[in-house]
């Protein structure tokens, strides 16, 4: 933020003392502002007049007209500021005193490139002129301003480059590094962190595969059950395979009604049919037996 603000600052005592100047020059020994003798006056200069390479400089451009005898919205400038670089916005300062306008236009620049350099150390840089044209009720009125020479100063002289060490003005080292958190600290948390998450993935792999296969060989099954099934089975096979169904059906039912008919079943006669079976089972299973 301190190179804008140099700049700006620069920039505002420039304009401020062309328009003094011209304010001094235009006022006579009564005070007030001698009309001049050209409707349009041009001025150019720098601030400071020499300067090293890559300095700020201000080009500064004061023009002073005759409000009578011009239009002011009229001023148009022409400059070509090469090979000075442009590093900011031009400003403008416009002062009205007794029909008289000065007007002054301030272009931060610097000079940064070949022409800049000089072999015996200093650049004379000489610019183009600047032409200003404004309407008169007598047509368009021109006026040319010359820049004053620029000395631009190397920063580097030949003896500097042939030293050894070669002089400097500070260390061009980078500074060490700095870290909010040790790089070996970190990597050590950041090696047991991915350590525990591997354990983690074998664990639930694990845990994964034995829920799998405990699904896959299912839950034992109760006596109750597995009876009634063979029951079912046995209404397909001869009737001694029905009448052994039948008694472990009974055994497993206990005492009760369903027990007896169970039992009279395993060994009436006839035979038990396979329909008598299966009216037992669904009996069974409407009381929901023990």
């Amino acid at each position: 933020m301190r190179a804008p603000v140099r700049t700006a600052a620069l920039t505002a005592l420039a304009g401020a003392g062309a328009v003094a100047g011209l304010l001094a020059l235009s006022h006579g020994e009564s005070g007030t502002i001698a009309p001049p003798a050209s409707p349009l006056v041009a001025r150019a200069s720098f601030d400071p007049s020499a300067a090293a390479f890559g300095d700020r400089v201000s080009a500064v451009i004061a023009v002073e007209l005759d409000g009578a005898r011009t239009r002011a919205q009229t001023l148009r400038l022409r400059y070509d500021l090469a090979p000075l670089e442009a590093i900011g916005p031009p400003r403008t300062t416009r002062v009205t005193r007794g029909g008289i306008e000065l007007e002054t236009v301030a272009i931060p620049v610097a000079c940064i490139s070949a022409p800049c350099i000089a072999a015996n150390g200093v650049a004379q840089l000489r610019l183009a002129p600047v032409t200003a044209t404004v309407a008169t009720s007598a047509g368009v009125r021109s006026a040319s301003a010359a820049w004053p020479a620029l000395a631009v100063h190397d920063r580097v002289r030949p003896a500097d480059l042939t030293a050894a060490p070669p002089p400097v003005q500070a260390d061009a080292s980078p500074p060490r590094p700095t870290y909010r958190v040790s790089p070996s600290a970190l990597a050590t948390v950041l090696d047991v962190v991915a350590a525990l998450l591997g354990l983690a993935a074998v664990g639930l792999a694990a845990w994964e595969l034995e829920r799998l296969a405990r699904r896959r060989r299912g839950a034992p099954e109760a006596p109750l059950a597995r009876a009634i099934r063979l029951a079912r089975e046995a209404e397909a096979f001869p009737a001694p395979e029905r009448r052994r169904a039948l008694e472990v059906l009974a055994r497993v039912l206990g005492r009760g009604p369903l027990e007896r008919e169970a039992t009279r079943l395993a060994w009436s006669e006839p035979a038990p049919e396979p329909s008598e079976v299966e009216l037992l089972v669904k009996a069974i299973e409407r009381e929901g037996a023990p």
